[in-house]
């Protein structure tokens, strides 16, 4: 058959010719070929071997990505990661024969569906579409040698798109534009130099307080910097007295330092007094004169010119017209006169930067007269109160001032601004880029950038800010974590609704006294977990429903009422711990969570509502009525298939309808009522009703038989106090001794156990301590299963403990050795898993997890090298239950392994200690080099690592079920690797402020025991831990000083933007690699050598 092909290797290529940014190739299509149409190219590419930035050149062997998406049902197909038509598919240029030839054949889907075609350049390896990571060089100067890109070329970041490009068509079009940004300072020789002076003078230049990582999404091209502002700058590419460096796209902030000049011995530095933004695919010109004084000889620097222009297509010629603001000087309510005084058309003006005053009657005017008005700068505004009584006040901008003004794209708010107005800048869908809300502002009110979809970038809130109104940034485009200060009291209603960008974990300032109904409705990619502050004392309706928060829910004890809907939809996990205060939960305020664990209720509950925890499924134990509770809502607890129990109170009116719909797992019912509860229809539907009693007072018994949908159980009889703790137990084969507690409301007695069993007692009173002994059973054999049956003594009552002996064919606390070392004298791991109980062993998942988290510790640089010198051991440690305890719930572990609160694991650390030392090589001297790596049989909740002053360490590894790079992996690299080996700091921001004194001192104490040497409590360079780092060149390029980190974005500092000790990656930043590697040689007993180190280090970027 014949095929319709995009790409023939060697014959056929889609070639890319770049002119300027503004001008477009063509790609011209052939039907020439029996076999196919080819794609050739029109036109030369005149080749520039120093640089790819001339817009017109590529080198030999040049190495592009390309992306083609079909269409869809005629509409354009989605760029994904992988999949598509073609994916990141190679092409290398071939200079001969200018053009670019594709790594293998890529076919159309036939003669009638279109593509998309995405290129970019350099080639890459990209982990994400959306956030494509690049880096810029610090070295900008470094000149290519042998074949590796220099350091300036290497920083230009090209993309382009062809859309929609059909079989049928003849020329395809594709435009590539620069999407970095370009400085260019040149130094102009001024008055008193002799001739030949300036020209032997020697002259440096670094581009400063720059961050050098982008983040780049593929489909659109857009580019957000990321990551830390660079310390040590970048140094430009220089020719003749003309500097040029590529630059992330992003502001700086007014007063800080752009870039250092040096002529001579002599210094300068240039900075702005408004904040400074390089734009995309523009370059900044700046012209500095330098001059001598004659009488002594000084240099005197002065700024000619500033511009902003497109990218030239050479270093030295100037082809492009500037994109500069028009600079107004105005007086309150006069800026119409002052433009036209200016002699410029008001009508005609795109960028406008306006000093001196102005009211709210110059706002209007720009609103509806200036229709082409597109970038506007008030940094230097005061704004006055209008005297014409309009709307405005000094400092603030006045109610509507931009409303629905769909040309502004730009903005740049004045420094003196306190107040922003009602509904200023609502519906302003064209306003893009980053919100920076200056200092001093300390409200916006009501819709203030509402519907402002295209502010895609970061939004930056004052630490004056108090209050932020009703639908303030509702549907706003924001992609960023979202910082509110500590200071803000109130957040009103809708304020952050459907801002669906916003990510990462959401902090609540401790101030916080007023949360608004759907504030964060609708924000699907807040994560994490979320503590409500202490002054709220209500949650309203809708606050949080349908956002994404995927750990735990803190509520604080002062609370009474939580809102319908109020947390629906979230992805909360772990045990939900509510307010002793609580009075009323409203309809659906907790359904479609994830909560787990038993389900506490506060005795203060009056009110349960329809639906309130709905669809928990992960919810277990008995669950309790409060006493003062006299109806449940219809669906209230249904589709929680997990519970086992039920209590009902004394005074329970009514249970709605489907309340507890589908909870198959109760096997207990409990009602203290002597009048039986009125039920509606459906409320025990899918739980048995014959296979356990409903036990009720005595003297109500017969009221039950006959009420109306408590008449369905076939055994109802008198409650009376006799529990067995545990209920169930599990063991192997080998034989055991197990604690049991019963609690008895008198005499009691055993009328019944298997014969396989002993016990300590036959017979008792009230509460007794038990020891029984299960027999060992001979491998091979079918499991077996019995009953203990407890009875109270002249009462036809009993509770039992269900027995299961499991068949494995390792004993209980049998060792196994998974690794023997190869190197030096043998370095100890042990992994231990708690609340696994003998079926969960028997089918294999204990030794299956061991094993798991084993290739996870060591799927990471450096372990994966020196995995050679590890003993890696594990035990068959069975639990009496299945999981682990939490706050309101009690699992009998073997280590009793416990959820605290917050983020707390802990444990019986002396009994975990004496269990790793029956591992062969672990004895009391090793003990404390020996690494313990505990798992939880839990997915609900993180990792934590417990360390002890003489290196000995615990950590608490969960099988995490977050996404990359929170998964099993991350949490195991990041507690195991980094801090309970390698005794790593985490370099993770968290809190937006000054590390404490009280930190800083514990960074210098861990110092002092060889710990923490990935942060630093200095910036200096020559005394952070990495120094020796920073300029070996075979490390500069990553390593630099960061600051942030400890959970602090100032004060402390770190080695490199990323690391698994800062976001879970798997990756170790370099001194954290070494600082590993020279443990591994001390426990091992080999001497370290740094140039070893290099010779084996491995840098593997995820």
């Amino acid at each position: 058959m014949k095929r319709t092909f995009i790409y023939k290797i060697l014959q056929t290529a889609i070639a890319f010719l770049l002119l300027h940014a503004c001008q477009q190739d063509e790609i011209i299509r052939h039907d020439n070929d029996t076999n196919g149409l080819k794609i050739n190219l029109s036109g030369e590419i005149n080749q520039v071997a120093i640089t790819r930035v001339n817009d017109d050149g590529f080198c030999d062997k040049d190495e592009m990505g390309v992306y083609i998406v079909d269409y869809e049902g005629g509409e354009p197909g989605k760029l994904q990661l992988n999949g598509n038509r073609a994916t990141n598919l190679k092409h290398t240029f071939d200079e001969a024969a200018h053009k670019w030839v594709a790594a293998y054949d890529v076919y159309w889907k036939d003669n009638q569906t279109p593509v998309d075609i995405y290129g970019y350049y350099p080639l890459g390896n990209p982990g994400s579409i959306e956030a494509y990571t690049f880096e810029v060089q610090k070295d900008q100067s470094k000149e290519a040698v042998n074949g590796m890109m220099g350091g300036y070329e290497a920083s230009d970041f090209l993309w382009g798109k062809a859309p929609k490009v059909a079989p049928t068509e003849l020329v395809v079009k594709i435009a590539f534009h620069h999407k970095m940004s370009s400085a260019r300072i040149t130094l102009v020789e001024g008055e008193g130099f002799t001739e030949g002076e300036w020209a032997n003078l020697q002259k440096q230049m670094v581009i400063s307080n720059t961050k050098r990582n982008a983040a780049i999404n593929l489909e659109t091209g857009s580019v957000t910097a990321i990551g830390e502002t660079s310390t040590t700058g970048i140094v430009p590419y220089k020719k003749g007295d003309e500097y040029r460096a590529i630059v992330v796209p992003q502001t700086i902030k007014a007063g800080t330092k752009l870039f250092n000049i040096s002529v001579g011995t002599v210094p300068y530095t240039f900075s702005k007094t408004e904040d400074f933004t390089y734009i995309p695919s523009k370059m900044h010109n700046f012209s500095i004169k330098v001059d001598k004084k004659a009488h002594d000889g000084t240099y005197v620097f002065t700024l000619i010119s500033e511009s902003i222009t497109a990218w030239e297509n050479d270093p030295v010629s100037h082809n492009a017209t500037a994109k500069e603001y028009i600079v107004i000087e105005s007086k309150a309510g006069q800026l119409k006169e002052c433009i036209t005084a200016a002699k410029k058309d008001f009508r005609k003006v795109q960028n406008l930067k306006i000093t001196g005053d102005i009211n709210a009657n110059d706002f209007y005017f720009m609103k509806n007269s200036m229709e082409k008005l597109q970038a506007l700068n008030l940094k230097e505004v005061i704004i006055k109160a209008s005297t014409s009584g309009k709307t405005g006040k000094d400092n603030q901008i006045p109610n509507f001032a931009f409303n629905q003004k769909e040309s502004l794209v730009y903005l740049t708010l004045p420094d003196k601004l306190e107040s922003i107005g009602t509904q200023a800048f609502w519906g302003c869908q064209s306003l893009s880029g980053s919100l920076i809300i200056p200092e001093g502002v300390t409200e916006i009110l009501d819709g203030a950038f509402s519907f402002c979809h295209a502010l895609s970038g970061r939004l930056s809130l004052p630490s004056t800010l108090k209050i932020i109104e009703l639908g303030a940034f509702y549907e706003c485009g924001f992609i960023c974590e979202l910082i509110i200060p500590e200071g803000v009291e109130l957040i009103g209603g809708e304020c952050f609704c459907r801002c669906e960008g916003l990510h990462g974990e959401l902090k609540l300032p401790n101030k916080l006294k007023e949360l608004g109904s759907r504030t964060f409705q609708f924000c699907s990619n807040l994560s994490g977990s979320l503590i409500i502050p202490q002054n709220i004392t209500q949650i309203p309706e809708y606050a949080f429903a349908n956002c994404g928060f995927n750990g735990t829910l803190t509520l604080h004890d002062g609370i009474t009422n939580i809102e319908e809907e109020a947390f629906s939809f979230c992805h909360f996990k772990g045990e939900l711990v509510l307010p002793q205060k609580l009075t009323t939960i409203k309809p659906a305020a907790f359904q479609h969570c994830q909560f787990s664990g038993a389900l506490k209720l506060p005795q203060a509950l009056i009110s349960i509502g329809n639906g309130a925890f709905a669809s928990n499924q992960q919810l277990s134990g008995i669950l309790e009525i409060p006493d003062n509770v006299l109806s449940i809502g219809s669906t209230a607890f249904a589709d929680c298939s997990k519970l086992e129990g039920i209590i009902f109170p004394a005074h329970l009116e009514s249970i709605g309808t489907d309340a507890f719909n589908n909870d198959f797992g109760v096997n207990k019912i409990i009602c203290k009522g002597l009048i039986p509860p009125y039920l509606l229809p459906g409320v025990f539907n899918g739980i048995s009703k014959e296979n356990f009693t409903v036990e009720v007072p005595e003297t109500a018994i017969e009221q039950y038989q006959t009420a109306i949908g408590w008449n369905a159980f076939k055994h109802i009889a008198a409650h009376h106090e006799l529990v067995c703790r545990p209920a169930t137990l599990t063991t192997l084969n080998t034989q055991c001794t197990r604690k049991l507690v019963l609690n008895a409301e008198g005499d009691w007695e055993v009328i019944n156990k298997p014969k396989w069993c002993n016990l300590s007692a036959m017979s008792g009173s009230k509460k007794t301590e038990l020891t029984l002994t299960i027999h060992s059973m001979p491998q091979g054999s079918p499991m077996r299963e019995g009953d203990i049956i407890f009875a109270l003594k002249g009462k036809d009552y009993t509770t039992k403990c269900h027995i299961t002996q499991y068949d494995y064919e390792h004993d209980e606390d049998e060792i196994i050795t998974l690794q023997s070392h190869s190197k030096g004298q043998g370095v100890n791991l042990v992994f231990i898993g708690d609340g696994y109980d003998a079926k969960d062993v028997s089918e294999g998942l204990y030794l299956r997890d061991m094993k798991e988290q084993v290739e996870h510790f060591f799927n990471i640089e450096p372990y994966r090298t020196y995995r050679d010198y590890f003993n890696i051991y594990t035990a068959i440690a069975v639990s009496p239950e299945s999981g682990i305890g939490t706050t309101n719930s009690i699992r009998y572990a073997k280590f009793e392994t416990t959820f605290t609160g917050g983020v707390g694991l802990r444990c019986d650390y002396n009994a975990v200690f004496q269990y790793a030392l029956k591992m062969p090589t672990v004895n009391k001297d090793n003990l404390n080099q020996s690494l313990i790596i505990v798992t939880p049989n839990t997915s609900d909740y993180g990792g934590s690592c417990q360390m002890w002053e003489d290196g000995s360490a615990i950590a608490f590894c969960p099988k995490s079920t977050y996404d990359y790079p929170l998964d099993t992996r991350g949490v195991i690299q990041h507690e195991a690797g980094g801090h309970g080996f390698g005794k790593l700091a985490d370099e993770k921001i968290a809190i937006n402020g000054f590390i404490p004194n009280d930190e800083i001192a514990n960074i210098n104490s861990k110092h002092a025991l060889g710990w923490y040497q990935n942060i630093s409590s200095t910036g200096k360079m020559h005394k952070v831990p990495w120094a020796h780092l920073i300029f070996d060149e075979r490390y500069s390029n990553d390593v630099d000083i960061f600051e942030g980190g400890c959970m602090y974005s100032r004060g402390v500092f770190r080695s490199e933007q990323n690391s698994c000790m800062n976001n879970y990656i798997p990756y170790f930043n370099t001194i954290s690699r070494e600082a590993i590697v020279k443990r591994i040689m001390e426990y091992a007993g080999e001497s370290y050598s740094f140039e070893e180190f290099v010779k084996n280090d491995k840098v593997e970027f995820p």
